[in-house]
């Protein structure tokens, strides 16, 4: 699971920064989400845990509200301009990172300030994509940022953050050069082809395996039995935001697993909308589909004549 940075002016989306870690948090655990509001101890140096933060995250979420720009100090000058600025200190600290993504994050149609509107040492936050935030659309939008997060845990983010915290850099050098040949001495001494790396995909919940083909995220439409779309994008990559549509609901055939067979996939459907938990059979057939696709199951079951019995 990925660790996340959210960085934010109190003043301008403390409600939305709170309510995206407590989301967030049930995803990836809350050990894995830094806010300063819930993860600075009393009698602890701020700057201090801010770094140590940022030397264990993947992701920075910088959220952008209205007034993110435009804060001022009690003299009048713009907040964003005063070289010792918390929030210009995370920015500019992550920044220089390397192994850390830092994604702008929109705050209900909030608009993304030009490089010229920034202090140099964070004016490259004003040429990356933002991502947009807003209560009308929160499930969709937290979906996607969730998404976004789960493509930078990578296992090497991982393991150089955790050496970065631990050895000097000439040690890490040493160490994953090390590893890297062996790795090298391994690969070549298997025979047959290698097998498919799935640790590069992400891990929907409730799933407890990467997704066996590429997802992407696209806003969905719904319509009035429940099914919504599209589950698909070009490619035959997987909806993220349909799936978490569906997994809002917990529905069993999303935790199912890449060794179903037919019977346990229609058990999980039967229990499903017997337990209500789904409230039309359009709908349980689209959660099929997706979990069909994701785990990649070799057989095709009938969902369209079995579920008629779950209900009878």
């Amino acid at each position: 699971m990925p660790t996340v940075f959210i960085s934010y002016r109190r003043d301008d989306t403390a409600a939305e920064a709170g309510r995206l870690a407590d989301d967030l948090g049930e995803r990836f655990g809350t050990s894995r989400v830094f806010i300063d509001v819930d993860s600075i101890p009393l009698a602890t140096n701020f700057e201090d845990r801010i770094h140590a933060a940022l030397d264990s995250c993947q992701v920075v979420f910088v959220l952008i509200g209205s007034e993110w720009l435009t804060a001022r100090l009690p003299g009048g000058e713009r907040r964003i301009d005063d070289e010792h600025d918390y929030l210009r200190q995370e920015i500019a600290a992550a920044l220089n990172r390397k192994d850390v993504a830092v994604i702008p994050v929109l705050i209900e149609g909030a608009k993304m300030p030009s490089p010229a509107d920034l202090p140099s040492d964070i004016s490259a936050l004003a040429k990356i994509n933002a991502v947009d935030l807003s209560h009308r659309r929160w499930r969709g939008d937290v979906g996607t940022l969730s998404a976004v997060a789960q493509r930078y845990d990578q296992w090497w983010s991982r393991a150089f953050t955790w050496f970065r915290a631990r050895v000097v850099r000439t040690t890490l050098i040493v160490v994953l050069a090390g590893a890297v040949v062996a790795a090298g001495i391994i690969a070549s001494t298997r025979s047959g082809p290698p097998a498919q790396n799935r640790q590069t995909r992400a891990t929907l919940i409730p799933a407890s395996v990467p997704s066996k083909v590429d997802l992407c995220s696209r806003q969905l439409t719904f319509a009035v039995d429940g099914t919504v779309a599209p589950l698909m994008c070009s490619g035959g990559r997987l909806n993220s935001q349909a799936w978490q549509y569906f997994a809002n609901g917990n529905l069993l055939v999303l935790s199912v697993g890449p060794d179903a067979t037919p019977g346990r996939v229609r058990q999980a459907l039967c229990s499903d909308l017997r337990g209500n938990k789904s409230t039309t059979i359009p709908k349980e057939m689209q959660a099929y589909q997706l979990a069909a696709r994701y785990y990649a199951w070799d057989f095709v079951l009938p969902v369209d004549q079995n579920l008629d019995t779950c209900v009878s």
